[in-house]
């Protein structure tokens, strides 16, 4: 299956700082000061994230572990990026805020899903 948009122009926000634990990690951006929590499924996604894992990796991945229907899986990481840029975690090749466009058909939902934020 071909991917759905295009993961490998992503690129990690320069002012991104991540610290882990055995239940996901931080993301702090000091340039925002904002705080942001991943459990450890958020966590595995940005991991394959920042290896500019194409979509339909991180989603075998996740299948494999976690048994989850491949186009739920599919729906929730396109959401997952979505709040990723949004958010201003991630950009595109160009080092400009990701376009929103590439993702605009997806619904917003909860990030608790598969992470939660915080501001500091």
């Amino acid at each position: 299956m071909a991917d759905m948009f295009s993961l490998e122009d992503i690129s990690i926000s320069s002012g991104v700082r991540q610290t882990e634990s055995e239940d996901g990690a931080v993301l702090l951006d000091i340039e925002q000061g904002i705080c942001f929590s991943l459990n450890a499924i958020g966590l595995k996604i940005w991991e394959m994230l920042k290896r500019r894992s194409p979509i339909e990796q991180i989603a075998d991945s996740l299948e494999q572990e976690f048994h989850i229907p491949r186009a739920e899986l599919i729906a929730d990481i396109c959401e997952f990026v979505a709040q990723l840029e949004s958010n201003r975690l991630i950009t595109h090749g160009t080092g400009e805020p990701a376009r929103r466009g590439l993702l605009k058909r997806f619904q917003f939902w909860k990030m608790d899903n598969l992470s939660t934020k915080h501001r500091t």
